[in-house]
């Protein structure tokens, strides 16, 4: 929910609970307890290094991934359910934010039942929701979609691994104008993110 037209509450009562339509049990503790930056680097290789604008990767025990947010942008304090946890960081204007939201499920579920759930409780929370644009990606594996609600406008992959799901996004605010650069730069964010303690999702 918006406090303050300035700042992002994104997916608090939303997308964040569209993760968890599928799911109906407690998250599965994570097998890493950690990793250090020197590490995180090595898992996303030079190319996350050579990217203007982003933050140092590391990785992130609350949500299952190493992050490279974009430098400067500030982090919200972490969501959490029994099901899920939900880390954002918001640009300087908070018209623009990067996020990524780590969920656990009771048995196995494909991508496509993980996105209709995410648009249909998208659209109970905020009255309405639409999904814009979905194409199956082999290269994360999953789905990358671009979805719009009474608030926000979301342009997310989605990926399922056994229990677990995640969905990285850059998103915008419907009724502020969008600061073109910072939507860029969460996006080169969500594509350097890699799910999964062992940074690999995709391979």
């Amino acid at each position: 929910m918006i406090r303050c037209p300035r700042r992002l509450r994104f997916l608090t009562q939303s997308a964040a609970a569209a993760a968890l339509a599928v799911t109906t049990s407690a998250c599965q503790p994570t097998s890493n307890t950690g990793m250090s930056a020197q590490q995180a680097a090595l898992v996303l290789g030079p190319s996350v290094q050579n990217a203007t604008g982003l933050a140092g990767p590391f990785y992130d025990p609350d949500v299952d991934a190493v992050c490279t947010p974009p430098a400067g942008w500030k982090p919200d304090p972490l969501k959490k359910s029994a099901s899920h946890t939900h880390q954002v960081w918001l640009s300087a204007t908070g018209r623009t934010a990067f996020g990524v939201i780590h969920f656990s499920m009771p048995f196995p579920v494909g991508e496509d039942l993980a996105l209709w759930g995410f648009i249909k409780q998208m659209k109970q929370t905020e009255g309405d929701a639409r999904l814009l644009s979905r194409q199956d990606d082999p290269n994360l594996p999953g789905i990358r979609f671009v979805a719009e609600g009474g608030r926000y406008k979301i342009f997310a992959n989605l990926i399922v691994r056994g229990f677990s799901g995640w969905a990285v996004y850059a998103g915008t605010l419907r009724n502020q104008p969008v600061e073109p650069a910072e939507l860029d730069l969460a996006e080169v964010a969500r594509e350097h993110t890699q799910v999964g303690n062992s940074g690999s999702a995709g391979k």
